[in-house]
């Protein structure tokens, strides 16, 4: 309106003023209104980004633990059934490890037949994965919290997944997978909020796991107690006739407790609990026996051959836990371990138990740390 007025002669305001400094004026006030982001940085507020373009959002996983009755490994399937369907995937799984190579813990949807007996184990810091049928086995990738997930694309088979390596508090990879039969795509997720979330979990698991809930555990020794025995060996007695997996059963037991005083006797017994936890290994069970010194533990997947190996690093660890203690054993052998294996020696629960207890009464009589049913024959 001001150059309208000028342009005609007839000024809006009783004065006089230049067409070139006002047109300098509007060039000024324009420049700062164009580049105000500029002028104005520090009191101008950047707008937030999408959530959208960092993936898709986690929220159906926060009720999951609120909603769960118990912290356990079951946990895990309620998890991956949401990812799942976020990530627009066949299926997806989770593998921690477990010595040298990787347990599959839980998995939902269909698997590829490529990866259903695959195998996963660490290397030199590198991730290898062994395919069934003397295939061979191919690099997957060095996993690294940092470097973000592994896009894998075999050469020997159609397999394709993605890998969202996971850092546990033993300072070893766990490991989330997704993957699908066709046309695999990498899942538009986020990694470090879908990483620190199965993180989490796997920390909760483990310290309630390995906590324990006292109304089925013994207080001094730690181990299970008895009562819980039953259930846990039909279990895992049906477990191994479905995946026709060898299962070993020990019975063992302390002479020494019965010329012990009391004091001492619980001494023993800590000491057989810490040798027994410290020589089997994680997924194996142990149970106290019906009387006192005496134990039962469950060696799932284990073999009669390697339950020998593993009852001669029970008898060491037992023997440094009793000079530890400074308990004096004169020399004699005072801890016996009996063995039976399925389905080499029975092929159901009541029957191995039985096996189990006779090798156990024939390392007393014999006066031998072990004695496996198997030799009896």
């Amino acid at each position: 309106m001001l150059l309208i007025s000028l342009w005609n002669k007839k000024p809006v305001w009783d004065v006089s003023l230049r067409f070139p400094n006002l047109l300098l004026i509007l060039v000024i006030i324009n420049s700062i209104l164009i580049f105000k982001s500029l002028v104005f940085a520090k009191t101008v507020t950047k707008p937030g980004k999408k959530a959208g373009k960092s993936g898709k959002s986690l929220y159906p996983l926060r009720s999951i633990v609120l909603e769960s009755e118990e912290i356990n490994e079951q946990l895990y399937g309620k998890i991956l059934a949401k990812l799942k369907v976020l990530a627009d995937c066949d299926a997806v799984m989770i593998l921690l490890p477990e010595n040298s190579h990787y347990k599959l813990i839980d998995s939902r949807g269909e698997m590829p037949p490529a990866i259903s007996g695959a195998r996963f184990q660490m290397r030199d810091e590198k991730l290898l994965i062994k395919f069934p049928g003397n295939l061979g086995e191919e690099e997957v990738g060095k996993p690294s919290h940092k470097a973000g997930p592994i896009n894998f694309k075999s050469a020997i088979t159609r397999l394709e997944f993605t890998l969202f390596p996971l850092r546990l508090k033993s300072q070893s990879f766990g490991l989330l997978l997704f993957t699908s039969k066709e046309k695999h795509k990498a899942p538009a997720l986020p990694f470090s909020s879908t990483t620190l979330y199965l993180e989490t979990v796997a920390a909760m698991v483990a310290a309630v796991s390995a906590s324990g809930d006292l109304r089925y555990k013994d207080k001094s020794t730690g181990l299970l107690k008895f009562d819980c025995f039953n259930d846990s060996f039909e279990t895992e007695i049906e477990r191994s006739e479905r995946y026709q997996q060898e299962l070993t059963l020990f019975s063992v037991k302390i002479s020494f407790c019965e010329e012990s005083s009391e004091e001492q006797r619980q001494s023993l017994q800590k000491a057989a609990a810490v040798a027994l936890k410290q020589s089997l290994r994680r997924l194996d069970l142990m149970f106290c026996g019906q009387q006192d010194c005496e134990f039962i533990a469950i060696l799932t997947e284990t073999s009669a051959e390697v339950a020998e190996i593993v009852a001669q690093r029970v008898q060491k660890s037992f023997a440094r836990q009793l000079e530890k203690a400074e308990i004096n054993s004169k020399g004699k052998n005072i801890l016996f371990i009996g063995s039976a294996s399925y389905p080499t020696n029975a092929t159901h629960g009541h029957g191995l138990l039985e096996m189990s207890r006779e090798a156990l009464a024939q390392a007393e009589k014999e006066e031998k740390e072990f004695v496996s049913y198997s030799l009896n024959e």
